[in-house]
């Protein structure tokens, strides 16, 4: 007898441990340190533990300085937050208590307890000779001047072909690199493996049978082609890729996972709309400059004609509305500038690949963006709006909503509403009356019938979204459109110089014209999108790169700076990066050559020496198989039971079972304990570059104790008995062959077959055991990887 279903599951899981292994997440230490921790030590404890007359002999000036301690011996020991001395004073658990006058905030212990726990990173400042720039007092070394990334994009000729390899132009380039390194590619994969891999790369679904038949019996060359544009035109390529954007952006559909525990006023309710819009630019091919273009300024773009107002805009600026803030701090101050920096971070980090928050507290330690070109940018974000209102003081703010509407027909139902009221009022009054009306009252008859009127001519509320505005936060530090000051050490309490909005001096010359007008976000977004900007096309291609192969071609997708790892293939990038221009910014015309590319069809097995030769395949000569993400593990569940409903749009759902693509079931900031989360699915509260990937034994338990996925197996059984009825013994037979076509995209083995037909035997009933089978398979390492 076969080992039960559970068992058969167990051992599956033991596979997917050996293949994946288990990882733990990559956390952005030196990112912590500038953003979080030094603020901490900066504005806390260097009055007291600087580099002049420290007290107690204890410096936090340096890491080694920490490490090394004062008279009371190390203050910080890597990895042991317990019992690291800084962390124990913090706490007020020994003497003395530190800061003496008021305990840190909880929030700040818990970022002082983390740094220490992942080994206490202090990144130090780069000291090559360097030249101060007199526009931003910042040195800028002849590093950065020269670093890759902010030099202009060049356009470089396509290496000679030296084998008939090549596919597309692309192709070259990584055969020249893989010729260089002592390397050839790896052999094509077969046609079914081709096809499973590019049909959930652009979809996040797989191939069904008929279309893996209609593939393979089709030699024509342009079969390939074909496959690619269907895929590329397909409804389910929206979805997709809006995913991956809404990584980048730090997208959530409300921060409270419990749907009573929302509030109006600052869960993004709408956000939603943003996601919609995100799926349908996809889907049409929304040059890429516009799209950066709608999402920064969006509601500042012209409408279309015969209206005042333009929806796309309006919604796609929900992408700086939708942060992970703080909504009732007691601290509004704080609470605007931390909103500011969060625009800030993530502009830098999904249109630029730079990490412009770094430079809050001080000039970057890195990069040449200094504290000047930080509050330039931050004037412009300052002198725009997100929230309606702050709130009082400890309370919650509300979200600035739009509504997506002709002023006209806001300013008539406006009317209507203050009608009803009145009328209302007028009632209350005839109540309160001495002795009061009967109810045959005419004056009450009348009011009553004039307000059931005007209750049926009141115009519909108008959708809103939770767009940005121009003008600063009111009842804010800066509640107009102006420049900013300095705050120093990041501390909006201590102002310094007043900066001009501007672009970062560095980046975009020191001849800028001025902001005369707005904002400033209507420039910003012109230049991000400028040919002078060398960053944007680069980011966007390498993006594209990673999400198709795993691993960019720069492997730090949201820093481009001095601390992240330089291309592998700089000339394609730059190659790429130009062809994508060139061609109107098309994200539909790069995934085309990417997938139609040789180095795309390339197996992802090869021979043992070869993964020793190249061990992260950084020079490509194979392709690297990888796990389906959270999203992608559902959808393909629900597609092959026959369940999933294609249905596009509207508001998230907090149930996990309905049938919708899981881009239709909720990110809440505050709920960790998701599926998607267990699947490594992204951090909502800021920019995931890319999804981490663990093997726990908690995700094989959901997959064989959860009754969504029971339930979907037994709907895959029931989806095979209506397809192969059990009218023939042979069927049975058929129906296994017809599982793994659906699940697999293949046939089963011999083997495999009759281990089918052992579990199907061994269930409770003829029933149960197809449901077993359809179980174990559903579970299995090969359903959950693309090859």
């Amino acid at each position: 007898m076969p080992p039960k279903p559970g068992l058969w599951i167990a051992i599956t899981f033991i596979c997917l441990v050996s293949r994946a292994g288990a990882q733990e997440p990559q956390l952005a230490g030196d990112e912590l340190f500038e953003k979080q921790v030094r603020p901490i030590l900066t504005t806390h404890c260097l009055e007291c533990h600087g580099d002049k007359d420290p007290k107690s002999g204890l410096r936090l000036t340096s890491r080694d300085l920490a490490l090394k301690g004062g008279d009371s011996g190390s203050a910080v020991l890597p990895e042991k937050p317990e019992e690291s001395l800084l962390i124990r004073a913090v706490e007020y658990l020994d003497e003395p208590k530190m800061p003496p006058q008021q305990k840190l905030a909880d929030t700040e212990i818990a970022v002082l307890k983390r740094w220490v726990k992942i080994g206490a990173p202090w990144p130090a400042a780069p000291t090559s000779g360097a030249a101060a720039d007199p526009a931003t007092h910042k040195s800028v070394t002849a590093k950065q001047r020269k670093w890759w990334a902010f030099q202009p994009i060049c356009d470089p000729s396509v290496p000679e072909e030296k084998n008939s390899w090549s596919r597309q132009p692309l192709d070259n380039f990584i055969a020249a690199e893989l010729v260089a390194h002592g390397m050839t590619p790896a052999s094509e994969a077969d046609r079914r493996t081709w096809l499973r891999r590019v049909t959930f790369d652009l979809t996040g679904l797989p191939p069904t049978p008929e279309e893996l038949e209609a593939f393979l019996s089709d030699s024509s060359p342009e079969t390939f082609e074909h496959v690619v544009d269907r895929l590329l035109g397909s409804p389910a390529f929206g979805p997709r890729w809006a995913r991956h954007w809404l990584d980048i952006v730090r997208y959530a559909d409300y921060h409270d996972g419990n749907p009573s525990a929302r509030t109006a006023s600052c869960d993004p309710l709408n956000a939603w709309r943003y996601r919609d819009w995100v799926v349908e630019a996809f889907n049409r091919d929304l040059p890429f400059d516009q799209f950066v273009v709608h999402q920064i300024a969006g509601d500042l773009l012209p409408s279309p004609e015969g209206k005042d107002f333009y929806a796309d805009g309006l919604v796609a600026t929900t992408f700086l509305t939708n942060g992970s803030w703080d909504r009732g701090d007691a601290d509004k101050e704080k609470m605007v500038s931390d909103m500011v920096d969060d625009n800030i971070d993530t502009v830098g980090k999904a249109f630029m690949g730079l990490t412009l928050g770094c430079a809050r507290c001080h000039d970057h330690k890195f990069d040449p963006v200094s504290q000047h070109d930080y509050y330039a940018l931050a004037g412009i974000f300052y002198s725009s709006h997100v929230l309606k209102e702050l709130g009082a003081k400890g309370g919650e703010y509300t979200l600035n909503r739009v509504p997506l509407a002709d002023k006209a027909f806001v300013a008539k139902r406006e009317q209507q509403l203050k009608s009803l009221v009145d009328l209302d009022g007028k009632l209350a009054e005839l109540d309160k009356r001495t002795p009061k009306p009967p109810a045959d009252d005419p004056e009450r008859a009348k009011l009553t019938a004039e307000k059931t009127r005007q209750q049926a001519e009141l115009l519909p509320e108008p959708p809103v979204a939770e767009a940005a505005g121009e003008g600063g936060m009111a009842g804010g530090l800066f509640p107009g459109i102006q420049d900013v000051p300095v705050q120093i050490r990041g501390s909006y309490t201590r102002l310094g110089e007043v900066i001009p909005r501007r672009m970062p001096n560095f980046l975009a010359g020191d001849k800028q014209p001025p902001i005369a007008g707005g904002s400033g976000r209507r420039e910003l977004a012109a230049w991000v999108i400028s040919r002078e900007n060398p960053l944007t096309a680069r980011v966007i291609v390498n993006r594209i790169w990673q999400w198709h192969f795993g691993e960019g071609l720069v492997r730090t997708p949201n820093n481009f700076g001095l601390r992240s790892e330089p291309p592998s293939h700089p000339v394609l990038l730059d190659w790429l990066a130009t062809r994508f221009v060139a061609e109107g910014w098309s994200l539909k015309k790069l995934h085309r050559q990417i997938v139609l590319s040789a180095t795309y069809r390339q197996s992802s097995i090869v021979p043992p020496e070869r993964i020793v030769q190249d061990p992260e395949n950084r020079w490509l000569g194979r392709y690297a198989a990888g796990r389906l993400e959270a999203e992608a593990i559902r959808d393909a569940m629900l597609s092959v039971s026959g369940g999933l409903d294609t249905t596009a749009g509207g508001p998230a759902s907090d149930n996990l079972a309905i049938a919708r693509r899981s881009l239709y079931v909720q990110t809440a900031r505050w709920d960790r304990g998701s599926f998607a989360m267990l699947f490594d699915a992204a951090n909502p509260d800021a920019s995931d570059e890319k999804r981490n990937i663990s093997t726990v034994a908690p995700q094989a338990l959901f997959l064989l104790n959860s009754d969504f996925v029971k339930k979907l197996a037994m709907q895959l059984s029931e989806r095979l008995a209506r397809e192969v009825p059990p009218t023939k013994a042979e069927h049975e037979t058929a129906r296994i062959q017809r599982a793994y076509r659906l699940l697999y995209g293949r046939a089963a083995t011999d083997e495999e077959a009759g281990i089918a037909r052992e579990i199907v035997s061994s269930g409770q009933s003829a029933d149960a055991g197809w449901t077993d089978l359809a179980h174990l398979l559903l579970c299995s390492n090969e359903f959950v990887y693309v090859d």
